[in-house]
């Protein structure tokens, strides 16, 4: 199958509700937030691992995966030994016959040619991949990119929450230990993306890539059910394509969150609040290079224009704005 030819732009609006995120590491795992805006943001790895996550559990036989083109490269495997895998490891689970005996540049390019065909988070995301000692690493820019820091369209307030644990802390203790973990009271994160046309020649990602990343997105959202992730939703995704080379930008920078509570740390559910898609709408009637837009959207969520509140697929063909209901 071809290369997608025109470029595409997302926007996924998806809460978080009484859950983490995105946690940091680094700093006890709290939800991850702006100091200077005080809202949450979420980073484009997080988002990666959620449609991932979600091709691992649509196909669990990694040799289905292989075979249908859908095996996940960015994920734990582990050698013979036991111990986690290697860049260099994991390069050898795609070497084959045709691979075998090839050196350098050639081989390289025969193995990224073998990883492109069987893996679809590297058609999508592109890789970096060691090889080991000597050797040149492999590294390819995907199509689909998503903004380092994705935000929340308003303040957030992370809480401490405190829990017995369910053993004992030490081998001395007569009571069970506590534990802690940081939560988000509620976050609606509006996340951007873009699928550029110019870098898919080069991986090989498909339209049926496209739309299998967009149910990933939204399903994988949905089917989180992690102890830190359970209470994700997805809200909104709309899909702009426009002519090769072109793209309207900043799609999340265009929406805004109206009607809500004064002040914003109070939210806790979609009803406290309604999402003016206002200067979204404008910037895609107004541009000449859109082809066409495809949108789904969570019944729950509010949405409106200048004029009204009304679901965007009705919102978007007022403005005579072609667009068809993503089926997911």
């Amino acid at each position: 199958m071809s290369s997608i030819e025109n470029r595409y732009e997302i926007l996924f609006l998806y809460e978080a509700k009484d859950c983490n995120p995105n946690g940091d590491p680094l700093d006890e795992n709290r939800p991850r937030t702006d100091p200077e805006t005080g809202v949450a943001t979420v980073t484009d790895v997080r988002i990666k691992r959620t449609v991932r996550d979600f091709f691992l559990a649509v196909e669990p036989d990694v040799e289905k995966r292989m075979e249908g083109g859908t095996e996940i490269l960015i994920r734990d495997t582990f050698k013979r030994d036991g111990f986690l895998s290697q860049g260099k490891d994991r390069a050898e689970n795609f070497i084959d016959d045709a691979i075998q005996g090839k050196k350098g540049l050639e081989k390289l390019q025969a193995l990224q040619n073998a990883i492109m065909k069987r893996c679809i988070d590297a058609r999508l995301f592109g890789c970096a991949l060691p090889m080991g000692k000597n050797e040149p690493s492999l590294k390819v820019t995907g199509p689909v990119q998503f903004m380092p820091f994705n935000r929340s369209l308003h303040r957030v307030a992370p809480q401490m929450v405190q829990q017995t644990a369910a053993f004992a802390g030490s081998a001395t203790a007569s009571q069970k230990s506590f534990a802690e973990r940081w939560l988000l009271p509620y976050a609606l994160i509006a996340a951007y993306g873009v699928a550029n046309e110019n870098a898919a020649r080069t991986t090989g990602m498909s339209p049926k890539d496209l739309s299998s990343l967009l149910d990933a997105l939204w399903r994988g959202t949905a089917e989180l059910n992690t102890h830190s992730k359970m209470g994700h939703d997805p809200m909104l995704l709309l899909v702009v394509e426009s002519r090769a080379g072109h793209k309207i930008g900043a799609l999340q920078r265009r929406v805004k969150m109206t009607d809500q509570p004064e002040e914003e740390t109070v939210i806790r559910d979609s009803s406290q609040f309604c999402i003016d898609l206002s200067e979204l709408l404008d910037a895609i009637a107004q541009n000449d290079k859109v082809v066409s837009t495809k949108a789904r959207q969570n019944a729950r969520l509010r949405v409106k224009d200048s004029v009204r509140e009304a679901p965007v697929m009705d919102l978007l063909k007022e403005r005579s704005i072609a667009v068809e209901s993503l089926e997911i």
